[in-house]
Protein backbone atom coordinates (compact mmCIF):
# COMPACT_ATOMS: atom_id res chain seq x y z
CA UNK A 1 0.00 0.00 0.00
CA UNK A 2 1.17 3.62 -1.28
CA UNK A 3 2.48 5.56 1.79
CA UNK A 4 -0.29 8.72 2.46
CA UNK A 5 0.47 12.20 1.59
CA UNK A 6 0.86 15.01 3.62
CA UNK A 7 0.68 18.27 2.48
CA UNK A 8 -0.27 19.58 5.56
CA UNK A 9 -2.42 19.16 8.46
CA UNK A 10 -5.52 17.52 8.46
CA UNK A 11 -7.51 19.85 10.14
CA UNK A 12 -11.47 18.47 9.63
CA UNK A 13 -13.49 18.36 12.67
CA UNK A 14 -16.90 18.05 13.45
CA UNK A 15 -19.31 20.00 16.13
CA UNK A 16 -22.28 17.55 17.56
CA UNK A 17 -23.97 20.34 18.84
CA UNK A 18 -24.42 22.34 15.33
CA UNK A 19 -24.11 19.22 13.44
CA UNK A 20 -21.54 21.00 10.90
CA UNK A 21 -18.04 20.60 9.42
CA UNK A 22 -15.60 22.79 11.61
CA UNK A 23 -11.89 23.92 10.35
CA UNK A 24 -10.65 23.98 14.25
CA UNK A 25 -11.03 22.18 17.43
CA UNK A 26 -14.13 24.27 18.66
CA UNK A 27 -16.62 25.52 17.18
CA UNK A 28 -17.93 29.46 17.22
CA UNK A 29 -20.99 27.80 19.26
CA UNK A 30 -17.74 26.92 22.11
CA UNK A 31 -18.08 23.41 22.21
CA UNK A 32 -15.18 21.28 21.32
CA UNK A 33 -15.24 19.55 17.85
CA UNK A 34 -14.76 15.96 16.95
CA UNK A 35 -11.81 15.30 14.72
CA UNK A 36 -12.53 13.46 11.64
CA UNK A 37 -10.35 11.38 9.93
CA UNK A 38 -9.89 11.75 5.92
CA UNK A 39 -7.30 10.11 3.40
CA UNK A 40 -4.82 12.58 3.36
CA UNK A 41 -3.78 15.17 2.01
CA UNK A 42 -7.43 16.10 3.18
CA UNK A 43 -8.23 18.83 0.52
CA UNK A 44 -11.89 19.31 1.91
CA UNK A 45 -14.21 20.73 -0.16
CA UNK A 46 -18.38 21.16 -0.20
CA UNK A 47 -20.72 18.68 -2.13
CA UNK A 48 -22.61 20.89 -4.12
CA UNK A 49 -26.45 19.93 -5.19
CA UNK A 50 -24.53 18.41 -8.55
CA UNK A 51 -22.22 15.83 -6.95
CA UNK A 52 -24.92 15.06 -4.27
CA UNK A 53 -27.43 14.32 -7.26
CA UNK A 54 -24.58 11.84 -8.30
CA UNK A 55 -23.78 10.40 -5.04
CA UNK A 56 -27.54 10.01 -4.99
CA UNK A 57 -28.01 8.67 -8.72
CA UNK A 58 -25.57 5.98 -7.75
CA UNK A 59 -26.69 4.97 -4.63
CA UNK A 60 -30.12 4.33 -6.00
CA UNK A 61 -28.58 2.50 -8.90
CA UNK A 62 -26.58 -0.23 -6.67
CA UNK A 63 -28.87 -0.32 -3.55
CA UNK A 64 -32.08 1.30 -3.98
CA UNK A 65 -32.18 3.66 -2.10
CA UNK A 66 -30.54 7.86 -1.56
CA UNK A 67 -27.87 7.99 0.70
CA UNK A 68 -27.54 11.59 1.31
CA UNK A 69 -30.61 13.32 2.79
CA UNK A 70 -31.71 16.86 1.42
CA UNK A 71 -30.86 18.80 4.71
CA UNK A 72 -27.58 17.00 4.89
CA UNK A 73 -24.08 18.79 4.88
CA UNK A 74 -21.83 17.03 2.60
CA UNK A 75 -18.35 17.41 2.29
CA UNK A 76 -16.26 15.60 -0.37
CA UNK A 77 -12.33 14.39 -0.05
CA UNK A 78 -10.16 13.59 -2.97
CA UNK A 79 -8.22 10.44 -2.16
CA UNK A 80 -5.68 9.22 -4.36
CA UNK A 81 -6.69 6.37 -7.23
CA UNK A 82 -5.68 5.52 -10.76
CA UNK A 83 -8.92 8.17 -11.84
CA UNK A 84 -10.89 9.72 -9.63
CA UNK A 85 -12.12 8.64 -5.65
CA UNK A 86 -14.26 10.92 -3.47
CA UNK A 87 -14.76 10.00 0.38
CA UNK A 88 -17.81 11.33 1.06
CA UNK A 89 -18.10 12.56 4.85
CA UNK A 90 -21.39 13.52 6.44
CA UNK A 91 -22.54 13.65 10.08
CA UNK A 92 -18.89 13.63 10.99
CA UNK A 93 -17.42 10.60 9.57
CA UNK A 94 -16.73 9.47 5.90
CA UNK A 95 -19.69 7.49 5.17
CA UNK A 96 -18.03 5.88 2.33
CA UNK A 97 -16.38 6.95 -1.36
CA UNK A 98 -17.74 7.79 -4.87
CA UNK A 99 -14.76 6.37 -7.51
CA UNK A 100 -14.49 6.59 -11.05
CA UNK A 101 -13.65 2.90 -12.22
CA UNK A 102 -12.05 3.32 -15.72
CA UNK A 103 -12.73 -0.35 -17.27
CA UNK A 104 -16.44 0.05 -15.80
CA UNK A 105 -16.45 3.69 -17.21
CA UNK A 106 -19.09 4.41 -14.81
CA UNK A 107 -19.12 5.67 -11.09
CA UNK A 108 -19.12 3.12 -7.99
CA UNK A 109 -20.05 4.08 -4.42
CA UNK A 110 -17.95 2.03 -1.95
CA UNK A 111 -20.32 1.97 1.54
CA UNK A 112 -18.70 2.12 4.71
CA UNK A 113 -20.76 0.67 7.38
CA UNK A 114 -22.02 4.52 8.76
CA UNK A 115 -23.12 4.41 5.18
CA UNK A 116 -24.17 1.15 4.66
CA UNK A 117 -26.35 1.86 7.67
CA UNK A 118 -27.94 4.92 6.45
CA UNK A 119 -30.02 2.62 3.75
CA UNK A 120 -30.06 -0.57 5.23
CA UNK A 121 -31.80 0.82 8.66
CA UNK A 122 -33.17 -1.44 11.29
CA UNK A 123 -34.71 1.43 12.82
CA UNK A 124 -36.85 2.11 10.04
CA UNK A 125 -40.01 -0.46 9.93
CA UNK A 126 -40.25 -0.65 6.00
CA UNK A 127 -36.50 -2.25 6.14
CA UNK A 128 -37.66 -5.38 6.08
CA UNK A 129 -40.56 -4.66 3.18
CA UNK A 130 -37.99 -2.93 1.20
CA UNK A 131 -36.17 -6.18 0.84
CA UNK A 132 -38.78 -9.10 0.19
CA UNK A 133 -40.26 -6.05 -2.59
CA UNK A 134 -36.71 -5.88 -4.11
CA UNK A 135 -36.42 -1.96 -3.53
CA UNK A 136 -33.49 -2.66 -1.82
CA UNK A 137 -30.64 -3.98 -3.45
CA UNK A 138 -27.13 -5.76 -3.91
CA UNK A 139 -27.28 -7.06 0.01
CA UNK A 140 -26.26 -10.59 1.85
CA UNK A 141 -28.23 -11.75 4.61
CA UNK A 142 -25.79 -13.98 6.76
CA UNK A 143 -26.83 -16.33 9.18
CA UNK A 144 -27.12 -15.38 12.77
CA UNK A 145 -24.09 -17.56 13.95
CA UNK A 146 -21.57 -16.29 11.65
CA UNK A 147 -22.54 -12.28 12.20
CA UNK A 148 -19.57 -12.15 15.12
CA UNK A 149 -16.64 -13.84 13.11
CA UNK A 150 -17.87 -11.90 10.25
CA UNK A 151 -18.05 -8.65 12.42
CA UNK A 152 -14.41 -9.67 13.57
CA UNK A 153 -13.40 -9.36 10.20
CA UNK A 154 -13.73 -12.84 8.27
CA UNK A 155 -15.08 -12.83 4.92
CA UNK A 156 -18.17 -13.76 4.15
CA UNK A 157 -18.31 -17.65 2.85
CA UNK A 158 -21.10 -19.50 1.07
CA UNK A 159 -22.34 -21.94 4.31
CA UNK A 160 -22.96 -18.81 6.15
CA UNK A 161 -25.47 -17.43 3.49
CA UNK A 162 -29.19 -17.24 4.47
CA UNK A 163 -30.21 -15.81 1.43
CA UNK A 164 -29.58 -12.57 -1.16
CA UNK A 165 -30.98 -9.78 -2.95
CA UNK A 166 -31.70 -11.63 -6.94
CA UNK A 167 -29.18 -9.93 -9.48
CA UNK A 168 -26.14 -9.77 -7.73
CA UNK A 169 -22.87 -9.58 -10.33
CA UNK A 170 -19.03 -10.43 -9.99
CA UNK A 171 -17.54 -7.63 -8.57
CA UNK A 172 -20.55 -5.34 -7.23
CA UNK A 173 -20.15 -3.55 -4.15
CA UNK A 174 -22.79 -5.27 -1.54
CA UNK A 175 -23.58 -5.09 1.78
CA UNK A 176 -23.76 -8.16 4.75
CA UNK A 177 -26.74 -7.91 6.80
CA UNK A 178 -28.00 -9.80 9.48
CA UNK A 179 -30.88 -11.73 10.23
CA UNK A 180 -32.60 -8.61 12.10
CA UNK A 181 -31.23 -6.16 9.24
CA UNK A 182 -28.29 -4.91 11.55
CA UNK A 183 -25.31 -3.81 9.00
CA UNK A 184 -22.55 -6.13 9.44
CA UNK A 185 -19.83 -5.16 6.81
CA UNK A 186 -19.50 -4.08 3.08
CA UNK A 187 -17.25 -5.14 0.55
CA UNK A 188 -17.57 -6.40 -3.28
CA UNK A 189 -19.04 -9.73 -3.95
CA UNK A 190 -16.71 -12.37 -5.56
CA UNK A 191 -19.76 -14.62 -7.20
CA UNK A 192 -22.84 -13.73 -8.67
CA UNK A 193 -25.58 -13.93 -6.41
CA UNK A 194 -26.68 -17.19 -8.70
CA UNK A 195 -23.42 -18.81 -7.99
CA UNK A 196 -23.74 -17.75 -4.01
CA UNK A 197 -27.24 -19.99 -4.24
CA UNK A 198 -25.68 -22.83 -6.24
CA UNK A 199 -22.32 -23.26 -4.38
CA UNK A 200 -21.55 -25.56 -1.56
CA UNK A 201 -18.56 -23.49 -0.58
CA UNK A 202 -16.56 -20.52 -1.20
CA UNK A 203 -15.57 -16.69 -0.69
CA UNK A 204 -18.70 -15.06 -1.89
CA UNK A 205 -17.90 -11.02 -0.64
CA UNK A 206 -14.65 -10.01 0.38
CA UNK A 207 -15.13 -7.20 3.29
CA UNK A 208 -13.67 -4.00 3.08
CA UNK A 209 -15.59 -2.79 6.12
CA UNK A 210 -16.55 -4.75 8.66
CA UNK A 211 -18.07 -4.25 12.43
CA UNK A 212 -20.87 -5.31 15.48
CA UNK A 213 -23.87 -3.64 15.31
CA UNK A 214 -24.23 -0.03 17.27
CA UNK A 215 -26.71 1.16 19.65
CA UNK A 216 -26.80 4.81 17.92
CA UNK A 217 -29.54 5.17 15.68
CA UNK A 218 -28.55 6.43 11.96
CA UNK A 219 -30.27 9.36 10.46
CA UNK A 220 -33.62 7.95 9.22
CA UNK A 221 -34.91 9.77 5.77
CA UNK A 222 -37.34 8.70 3.40
CA UNK A 223 -36.83 6.13 0.97
CA UNK A 224 -36.83 6.40 -2.66
CA UNK A 225 -40.58 6.13 -4.19
CA UNK A 226 -42.04 6.10 -7.61
CA UNK A 227 -42.60 9.81 -7.22
CA UNK A 228 -39.47 10.98 -5.84
CA UNK A 229 -36.61 8.82 -7.77
CA UNK A 230 -33.32 10.43 -8.99
CA UNK A 231 -34.39 10.20 -12.48
CA UNK A 232 -37.29 11.95 -11.57
CA UNK A 233 -35.19 14.62 -9.54
CA UNK A 234 -32.31 16.64 -11.00
CA UNK A 235 -29.62 14.72 -13.51
CA UNK A 236 -26.75 16.28 -13.82
CA UNK A 237 -27.38 17.11 -17.49
CA UNK A 238 -30.54 18.89 -16.83
CA UNK A 239 -29.39 22.86 -16.59
CA UNK A 240 -32.40 24.71 -15.67
CA UNK A 241 -33.63 22.60 -13.05
CA UNK A 242 -30.07 22.53 -11.54
CA UNK A 243 -29.79 26.33 -11.72
CA UNK A 244 -33.03 26.43 -9.93
CA UNK A 245 -32.16 23.87 -7.07
CA UNK A 246 -28.14 25.39 -6.58
CA UNK A 247 -29.28 29.21 -6.31
CA UNK A 248 -29.57 28.74 -2.66
CA UNK A 249 -26.11 27.07 -2.40
CA UNK A 250 -24.22 29.66 -0.21
CA UNK A 251 -27.51 30.08 2.31
CA UNK A 252 -27.80 26.42 3.19
CA UNK A 253 -24.30 26.67 3.86
CA UNK A 254 -24.77 29.70 6.22
CA UNK A 255 -24.80 27.31 9.27
CA UNK A 256 -21.11 26.54 8.22
CA UNK A 257 -19.59 29.82 7.87
CA UNK A 258 -21.36 30.79 11.02
CA UNK A 259 -19.71 27.99 12.96
CA UNK A 260 -16.32 28.56 11.07
CA UNK A 261 -16.23 32.18 11.17
CA UNK A 262 -13.36 32.78 14.20
CA UNK A 263 -11.31 30.39 12.37
CA UNK A 264 -12.04 32.26 8.93
CA UNK A 265 -10.93 35.80 10.42
CA UNK A 266 -7.91 34.24 11.26
CA UNK A 267 -6.76 33.08 8.25
CA UNK A 268 -7.79 36.29 6.21
CA UNK A 269 -6.17 38.47 9.21
CA UNK A 270 -3.02 36.16 8.61
CA UNK A 271 -3.40 36.32 4.89
CA UNK A 272 -4.06 40.12 4.29
CA UNK A 273 -1.03 40.72 7.16
CA UNK A 274 1.07 38.81 4.26
CA UNK A 275 -0.18 40.69 1.13
CA UNK A 276 0.65 44.24 3.34
CA UNK A 277 3.97 42.88 4.29
CA UNK A 278 4.84 41.74 0.85
CA UNK A 279 3.51 44.55 -0.75
CA UNK A 280 5.52 47.45 1.51
CA UNK A 281 9.05 44.68 1.32
CA UNK A 282 9.56 44.04 -2.18
CA UNK A 283 9.81 46.89 -4.24
CA UNK A 284 7.86 46.06 -7.02
CA UNK A 285 5.05 47.27 -9.09
CA UNK A 286 2.01 44.87 -7.10
CA UNK A 287 -0.12 42.41 -9.49
CA UNK A 288 -2.45 39.47 -8.68
CA UNK A 289 -3.06 36.65 -11.11
CA UNK A 290 -6.51 35.97 -11.85
CA UNK A 291 -7.60 32.85 -13.62
CA UNK A 292 -11.39 32.49 -12.98
CA UNK A 293 -11.00 29.89 -10.49
CA UNK A 294 -11.66 29.60 -6.62
CA UNK A 295 -8.23 30.16 -5.15
CA UNK A 296 -7.38 32.79 -7.54
CA UNK A 297 -10.67 34.61 -6.85
CA UNK A 298 -10.60 34.52 -2.55
CA UNK A 299 -6.66 35.94 -3.19
CA UNK A 300 -8.10 38.88 -5.58
CA UNK A 301 -10.27 40.04 -2.74
CA UNK A 302 -7.76 39.72 -0.29
CA UNK A 303 -5.58 41.73 -2.00
CA UNK A 304 -7.78 44.14 -2.74
CA UNK A 305 -9.20 44.45 1.12
CA UNK A 306 -5.60 44.52 1.66
CA UNK A 307 -5.14 47.48 -0.49
CA UNK A 308 -6.78 49.80 1.94
CA UNK A 309 -6.65 50.49 5.85
CA UNK A 310 -10.09 50.16 7.64
CA UNK A 311 -11.09 53.49 6.76
CA UNK A 312 -10.52 53.28 2.81
CA UNK A 313 -6.89 54.76 3.00
CA UNK A 314 -5.03 53.61 -0.38
CA UNK A 315 -1.89 51.61 0.76
CA UNK A 316 -1.15 50.52 -2.52
CA UNK A 317 -2.52 49.88 -6.33
CA UNK A 318 -2.41 47.00 -8.08
CA UNK A 319 -3.48 45.58 -11.82
CA UNK A 320 -5.20 42.10 -12.17
CA UNK A 321 -3.48 39.62 -14.63
CA UNK A 322 -4.81 36.92 -16.73
CA UNK A 323 -3.39 34.58 -18.96
CA UNK A 324 -5.83 32.81 -21.95
CA UNK A 325 -4.38 29.80 -22.64
CA UNK A 326 -6.88 29.48 -25.74
CA UNK A 327 -8.04 26.22 -24.14
CA UNK A 328 -10.41 28.53 -21.55
CA UNK A 329 -14.24 27.74 -20.84
CA UNK A 330 -16.52 29.95 -21.82
CA UNK A 331 -17.56 30.43 -18.76
CA UNK A 332 -13.88 31.13 -17.52
CA UNK A 333 -13.90 34.03 -20.06
CA UNK A 334 -17.23 35.64 -18.82
CA UNK A 335 -16.21 34.79 -15.32
CA UNK A 336 -12.95 37.01 -15.64
CA UNK A 337 -14.39 39.62 -17.24
CA UNK A 338 -17.28 40.10 -14.90
CA UNK A 339 -14.91 39.93 -11.67
CA UNK A 340 -12.78 42.25 -13.16
CA UNK A 341 -15.52 44.93 -13.18
CA UNK A 342 -16.26 44.28 -10.35
CA UNK A 343 -13.02 44.95 -8.73
CA UNK A 344 -12.44 48.35 -10.64
CA UNK A 345 -8.66 47.89 -11.35
CA UNK A 346 -6.75 47.67 -14.41
CA UNK A 347 -6.75 44.13 -16.07
CA UNK A 348 -3.68 43.34 -18.20
CA UNK A 349 -4.58 39.93 -20.24
CA UNK A 350 -2.56 38.01 -22.95
CA UNK A 351 -3.88 35.88 -25.02
CA UNK A 352 -1.95 32.88 -26.75
CA UNK A 353 -4.86 32.31 -29.28
CA UNK A 354 -4.28 29.10 -31.60
CA UNK A 355 -1.20 28.26 -30.63
CA UNK A 356 -2.50 25.05 -29.16
CA UNK A 357 -3.66 23.78 -32.31
CA UNK A 358 -0.67 24.89 -34.37
CA UNK A 359 0.77 22.76 -31.52
CA UNK A 360 -1.20 19.92 -31.55
CA UNK A 361 -0.57 19.64 -35.79
CA UNK A 362 3.04 19.00 -35.08
CA UNK A 363 3.08 17.28 -31.36
CA UNK A 364 -0.30 15.51 -30.87
CA UNK A 365 -2.40 15.77 -27.66
CA UNK A 366 -0.27 16.77 -24.88
CA UNK A 367 0.27 13.99 -22.43
CA UNK A 368 0.51 13.81 -18.83
CA UNK A 369 4.20 13.21 -19.17
CA UNK A 370 4.58 15.47 -22.11
CA UNK A 371 2.55 18.61 -21.62
CA UNK A 372 4.42 20.57 -24.66
CA UNK A 373 1.73 23.10 -24.50
CA UNK A 374 2.86 24.30 -20.82
CA UNK A 375 5.75 26.59 -22.64
CA UNK A 376 3.71 27.64 -25.59
CA UNK A 377 0.19 28.25 -24.09
CA UNK A 378 0.91 29.22 -20.44
CA UNK A 379 4.65 30.27 -20.14
CA UNK A 380 5.08 32.09 -23.10
CA UNK A 381 2.29 34.30 -23.11
CA UNK A 382 2.34 35.24 -19.33
CA UNK A 383 6.06 36.02 -19.54
CA UNK A 384 5.50 38.08 -22.59
CA UNK A 385 2.79 39.88 -20.64
CA UNK A 386 4.76 40.65 -17.52
CA UNK A 387 7.73 41.69 -20.04
CA UNK A 388 5.90 44.59 -22.16
CA UNK A 389 4.13 45.83 -18.76
CA UNK A 390 6.28 45.32 -16.14
CA UNK A 391 10.16 44.75 -17.04
CA UNK A 392 11.40 48.43 -17.69
CA UNK A 393 10.24 49.32 -14.31
CA UNK A 394 11.73 46.61 -12.21
CA UNK A 395 9.20 43.39 -12.76
CA UNK A 396 6.27 43.10 -10.81
CA UNK A 397 4.98 41.19 -7.47
CA UNK A 398 1.99 39.01 -8.23
CA UNK A 399 -0.04 37.48 -5.52
CA UNK A 400 -0.63 34.04 -6.92
CA UNK A 401 -3.78 31.28 -5.43
CA UNK A 402 -1.22 28.50 -4.83
CA UNK A 403 -2.02 26.24 -2.00
CA UNK A 404 -0.12 23.57 0.01
CA UNK A 405 -2.97 20.81 -0.38
CA UNK A 406 -2.69 20.70 -4.21
CA UNK A 407 0.30 19.22 -4.82
CA UNK A 408 3.64 18.12 -3.39
CA UNK A 409 5.58 21.00 -5.28
CA UNK A 410 3.48 23.51 -4.30
CA UNK A 411 3.47 22.14 -0.31
CA UNK A 412 7.60 22.26 -0.60
CA UNK A 413 7.23 25.91 -2.22
CA UNK A 414 7.92 28.98 -0.36
CA UNK A 415 5.38 31.49 0.41
CA UNK A 416 7.50 33.86 -1.95
CA UNK A 417 9.72 33.06 -4.68
CA UNK A 418 11.34 34.82 -7.61
CA UNK A 419 9.57 33.10 -10.67
CA UNK A 420 12.48 30.63 -12.62
CA UNK A 421 10.86 31.03 -15.76
CA UNK A 422 9.36 34.21 -15.69
CA UNK A 423 11.63 37.23 -15.97
CA UNK A 424 11.25 40.18 -13.39
CA UNK A 425 8.38 38.19 -11.93
CA UNK A 426 8.30 37.69 -7.80
CA UNK A 427 5.26 35.60 -7.37
CA UNK A 428 3.68 35.24 -3.38
CA UNK A 429 0.83 32.58 -2.05
CA UNK A 430 -1.04 34.36 1.05
CA UNK A 431 -3.71 31.51 0.76
CA UNK A 432 -0.87 28.90 1.16
CA UNK A 433 -2.27 27.14 3.87
CA UNK A 434 -5.94 27.10 3.27
CA UNK A 435 -7.68 23.81 2.80
CA UNK A 436 -10.53 24.07 -0.41
CA UNK A 437 -13.37 24.21 2.65
CA UNK A 438 -11.39 27.30 4.45
CA UNK A 439 -11.46 28.63 0.23
CA UNK A 440 -15.44 27.52 -0.18
CA UNK A 441 -16.19 29.09 3.31
CA UNK A 442 -14.47 32.11 2.84
CA UNK A 443 -16.42 33.03 -0.54
CA UNK A 444 -19.83 32.03 0.75
CA UNK A 445 -19.31 34.68 3.89
CA UNK A 446 -18.12 36.77 1.12
CA UNK A 447 -20.40 36.64 -1.21
CA UNK A 448 -17.91 36.56 -4.04
CA UNK A 449 -18.56 35.90 -7.70
CA UNK A 450 -17.34 32.04 -8.23
CA UNK A 451 -17.06 30.56 -11.29
CA UNK A 452 -20.44 28.80 -12.10
CA UNK A 453 -18.54 25.38 -13.41
CA UNK A 454 -18.16 24.63 -9.95
CA UNK A 455 -21.55 23.78 -9.88
CA UNK A 456 -21.29 21.36 -12.54
CA UNK A 457 -19.28 18.56 -10.88
CA UNK A 458 -15.54 20.31 -11.84
CA UNK A 459 -13.05 20.47 -8.15
CA UNK A 460 -10.57 22.21 -10.59
CA UNK A 461 -11.19 24.62 -13.60
CA UNK A 462 -8.02 25.51 -16.25
CA UNK A 463 -7.46 24.13 -19.97
CA UNK A 464 -11.01 22.12 -20.38
CA UNK A 465 -8.43 19.18 -22.40
CA UNK A 466 -5.90 19.42 -19.80
CA UNK A 467 -4.13 15.24 -20.01
CA UNK A 468 -3.85 15.52 -16.02
CA UNK A 469 -7.57 15.92 -15.89
CA UNK A 470 -9.09 12.22 -14.84
CA UNK A 471 -11.11 10.20 -17.20
CA UNK A 472 -14.11 11.05 -14.96
CA UNK A 473 -13.74 14.76 -15.82
CA UNK A 474 -13.96 14.06 -19.33
CA UNK A 475 -16.99 12.37 -18.96
CA UNK A 476 -18.67 15.18 -16.99
CA UNK A 477 -17.54 17.29 -19.65
CA UNK A 478 -19.10 15.01 -22.47
CA UNK A 479 -22.63 16.33 -20.52
CA UNK A 480 -21.64 19.85 -19.41
CA UNK A 481 -19.98 20.65 -22.95
CA UNK A 482 -20.98 17.66 -25.45
CA UNK A 483 -20.04 20.12 -28.61
CA UNK A 484 -15.86 20.50 -27.29
CA UNK A 485 -16.07 17.14 -26.52
CA UNK A 486 -17.22 16.02 -30.05
CA UNK A 487 -14.68 18.04 -31.73
CA UNK A 488 -11.78 16.51 -29.48
CA UNK A 489 -12.67 13.40 -30.04
CA UNK A 490 -12.46 13.96 -34.09
CA UNK A 491 -9.00 15.64 -33.75
CA UNK A 492 -8.09 12.38 -31.58
CA UNK A 493 -9.66 9.65 -34.33
CA UNK A 494 -7.72 11.66 -36.91
CA UNK A 495 -4.56 11.70 -35.06
CA UNK A 496 -5.24 7.72 -34.44
CA UNK A 497 -5.32 7.14 -37.78
CA UNK A 498 -2.58 9.00 -38.62
CA UNK A 499 -0.74 7.12 -36.24
CA UNK A 500 -2.15 3.84 -36.96
CA UNK A 501 -3.27 3.87 -33.48
CA UNK A 502 -5.07 0.39 -33.25
CA UNK A 503 -8.46 0.66 -31.93
CA UNK A 504 -8.57 3.91 -31.92
CA UNK A 505 -12.46 4.54 -30.00
CA UNK A 506 -11.16 2.61 -26.62
CA UNK A 507 -7.92 4.31 -26.90
CA UNK A 508 -10.02 7.90 -26.39
CA UNK A 509 -13.20 6.64 -24.88
CA UNK A 510 -10.54 5.13 -21.97
CA UNK A 511 -8.40 8.01 -21.87
CA UNK A 512 -5.20 6.13 -23.29
CA UNK A 513 -4.50 9.18 -25.47
CA UNK A 514 -3.63 10.95 -21.99
CA UNK A 515 -0.16 8.97 -21.69
CA UNK A 516 2.83 8.73 -23.83
CA UNK A 517 3.94 5.63 -20.72
CA UNK A 518 1.53 3.85 -19.20
CA UNK A 519 1.08 3.73 -15.51
CA UNK A 520 0.43 -0.34 -15.04
CA UNK A 521 -3.14 0.18 -14.72
CA UNK A 522 -3.17 1.49 -17.54
CA UNK A 523 -0.98 -0.45 -19.74
CA UNK A 524 -3.01 -3.33 -18.61
CA UNK A 525 -6.23 -1.83 -19.74
CA UNK A 526 -4.24 -0.85 -22.73
CA UNK A 527 -3.60 -4.66 -23.69
CA UNK A 528 -6.58 -5.89 -22.60
CA UNK A 529 -8.27 -3.54 -25.94
CA UNK A 530 -5.68 -4.97 -28.06
CA UNK A 531 -4.27 -1.41 -28.27
CA UNK A 532 -0.50 -2.94 -27.20
CA UNK A 533 0.32 -6.40 -27.61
Amino acid sequence: MAKPVFLGKLVLHWCNVCNVPVLDETCSCGAKTNFVSVTPPGDIRPAFPYDVTRINDVSVRQFGKKLIAEDDFVLYNKAPYEDRMEEIICGGAVIGALRYEVEKREWVLLLRLEGARRIFNPKISSTAEDLEKGILKNWIMIQEGAVPFIADGTSVLVPGILKTAPGIRLEDEVVVISPSFDVVAAGRAKMSSAEMAQSERGKAVKNRWSGFPVESEPPVFDSVSDSDSVSDSVSVSDSDSFSQKTESVAKKWEKVVLANRNVLHQFEADSMLFIQNAAANVHKKVTCSYSGGKDSLVTLHLVNKASKTPSGEKLFDFDILFSDTGLEFIETLQNVAEVAKIYGHPLKEISAGNVFWDGFLVHGPPRVDDRWCTQSCKLMPITSLIESNYLDDGGCLTFIGQRQYESLARAKSQRIWKSPSVQGQVGAAPIQEWTALHIWLYIFQENLHYNPLYEKGFDRIGCWLCPAASLADFENLRITHPDAMKMWDGKLLEYAQQKNIPHPQDWISFGLWRFLTYSPAMEKLAREKGIIE
